[in-house]
């Protein structure tokens, strides 16, 4: 690239930022990111973008190597271990180790003390499938989809991209004919990894910070027989012990956490101080009625709207006349910006391959419409494209 200028400027603004933000919040640390990747960006040639990726993909697959076979376990906590070592317990040839640790180290894992010689850093440590290792597998997971999408599109027609059972996911591991979470849920290893992964990945889509919950405290202080908070398809409970951080004591009201059986039969009381398991298939008539609030929070984005449909007038027929149905999930503008909102983007991919969908605001009213809901008010966040969409039951 000849022309450096837009570059340097953009590099200044950098700079700039990272001067008067020494500790950057969650939502100002995305911004920086973006910053550094503009800068690259201006610099780069179309060369420089195939090699980037190359290097990317190359090393991906070195770290998911050294993770799914187990390599990665066996480089010591503390310490170092050797080459002809770490060949020797994984039974792998010596030149394959070594080949794959530079890859990986070159990138930043790991670190190599001496030569062939292998010790842990905090990257790497990171990567393990105890901390949060289970994003990056699950990640890879659908990076292997993608290498089959050319032969779905050229074997299946368009509408059979909306059929739950013919998912471009499930037809690159050869389960095609069953759901995606039906074909998890035959792997418990697989649904393990994908429970752990909805934890981690927090961070561009936080829970707290966008609707109000201190303006519903006099009406759930006043009728506390009511439930205050159903959490839909909740998971693990990441949200519910979240709003507990803001709001303590919930109120007095009780707090529900619901999901399929299979999620549910995993969580201990000591998991759930303060709330309430309960096993439902949101398929099914909603059992808790007249709530303060229901909340999906990361649900209808893993559905096309026709499916979500459903899901919403089962709960909409369990909701009392000042009920409150939350969504919280990503709004997808009307247009796309260059270097905004990456994480959004790739999601909504991965969600197309799983027969799921990351919807306008367009979207969302046509559905809350058909259903008999009316948004009250969108409640953003400030970090990425994260919002809360406040409705009721029409009036």
């Amino acid at each position: 690239m000849d022309d450096t200028s837009a570059a340097l400027r953009a590099a200044e603004e950098l700079v700039e930022s990272l001067k008067s933000l020494p500790r950057a919040s969650q939502a100002e640390h995305l911004v920086l990111l973006e910053r550094v990747d503009k800068v690259r960006t201006l610099l780069e040639t179309p060369v420089d973008v195939m090699e980037r990726q190359q290097e990317t993909m190359c090393t991906a697959g070195a770290m998911y190597t050294l993770i799914m076979t187990g390599a990665i376990t066996k480089v010591p906590d503390e310490g170092t271990i050797t080459a002809e070592k770490l060949a020797a317990e994984m039974k792998m040839d010596v030149t394959a180790i070594q080949r794959l640790m530079r890859v990986v180290i070159v990138a930043g894992f790991f670190t190599e003390p001496a030569p062939d010689s292998y010790a842990h850093n905090a990257l790497s440590q990171a990567y393990q499938l105890h901390s949060q290792g289970p994003f990056f597998v699950l990640c890879m997971d659908f990076n292997k989809m993608y290498m089959t999408l050319p032969d779905y599109f050229k074997t299946h027609t368009p509408e059979e991209l909306y059929d739950l059972k013919k998912s471009p996911f499930c037809f690159s591991i050869g389960r095609e004919g069953k759901s995606y979470y039906d074909a998890i849920d035959e792997n418990p290893e697989q649904r393990k990894i994908w429970n752990k992964c909805l934890q981690i990945i927090d961070k561009n889509m936080p829970i707290t910070g966008m609707f109000p919950w201190e303006s519903l405290k006099e009406n759930v202080e006043k009728e506390p027989e009511r439930p205050f908070f159903v959490d839909v398809a909740g998971g693990r409970g990441q949200a519910l012990l979240k709003l507990q951080e803001e709001v303590p004591g919930a109120y007095g009201g009780k707090l529900i956490l619901q999901d399929l059986p299979v999620v549910i039969d995993t969580l201990k009381p000591e998991d759930l101080p303060n709330i309430e398991a309960m096993p439902y298939d949101i398929f099914t008539p909603q059992p808790v009625k007249n709530a303060h609030v229901y909340f999906m929070r990361r649900l209808l984005h893993d559905f096309y709207p026709s499916v979500c449909l459903d899901i919403l007038r089962n709960t909409v027929s369990a909701m009392g006349p000042d009920s409150r149905l939350i969504v919280c999930d990503m709004l997808v503008p009307e247009q796309v910006e260059t270097g905004r909102l990456k994480e959004l983007y790739w999601l909504d991919l991965n969600l197309m391959s799983i027969t799921g969908k990351e919807k306008t605001m367009a979207e969302f009213n046509a559905m809350f419409d058909a259903v008999g809901l009316e948004l009250v008010k969108v409640w953003p966040s400030v970090i990425g494209a994260t919002v809360q969409l406040e409705t009721r039951l029409k009036r």
